[in-house]
């Protein structure tokens, strides 16, 4: 199977400790679809400081979303149940939608019914993450253009998955506008 993103170039990106491989395995309680599971297994999921993988998170706690949040935090929406937790970007906790490969991401200090997606699939927010992840490495060889070499990564971001970039408070923006403002 091809994706738009190799092994290769996400290990070129991350580096060997960079890079978090899922075991695929077969059950009953296994929702993902074979392409998700093949993704994650072959190519892998970024671990950066700014961008935790859920494996680096802690391995005692589990990958169910609706066993991360308890009554303080709010009620889960219904259709959330399912949802795996994959990783923390920036302020956001990131979850995979298993049925249909949705990424989502629930703001810290946000209500839980106030989700966004934020990439089609794993394939997208891992193409999007080697993207920043150069753009990152990059800004300070060319500070002067900052801000064009953001529309840039925007652009290219925005032309593989619109979802990202699809609202003004998603993390990406975000991410994309504290950079610019020299936090990042």
């Amino acid at each position: 199977m091809s994706f738009a993103v190799s092994p290769d170039e996400v290990l070129e990106s991350f580096g060997l400790t960079g890079v978090v491989y899922f075991p695929r395995f077969h059950s009953t309680e296994n929702l993902l679809d074979e392409r998700t599971m093949l993704f994650l297994s072959q190519v892998g999921l970024p671990d950066t400081n700014w961008f935790k993988s859920k494996a680096s998170v802690g391995q005692d706690e589990s990958i169910s979303l609706s066993e991360w949040f308890g009554p303080e935090d709010g009620t889960l929406p219904g259709e959330c149940h399912s949802w795996l937790v994959l990783a923390y970007f920036a302020a956001s906790l990131i979850a995979l939608d298993p049925k249909s490969g949705k990424i989502y991401e629930f703001g810290e200090g946000e209500p839980l019914d106030s989700y966004t997606e934020i990439h089609r699939d794993v394939e997208s927010l891992v193409y999007s993450l080697r993207l920043f992840q150069q753009f990152l490495q990059h800004r300070r060889d060319e500070d002067a253009e900052i801000e064009s070499r953001a529309e840039r990564l925007r652009a290219q971001i925005s032309e593989f998955d619109s979802a990202p970039f699809g609202s003004e408070e998603s993390q990406w923006t975000l991410a994309l506008e504290e950079v610019i403002d020299g936090i990042w």
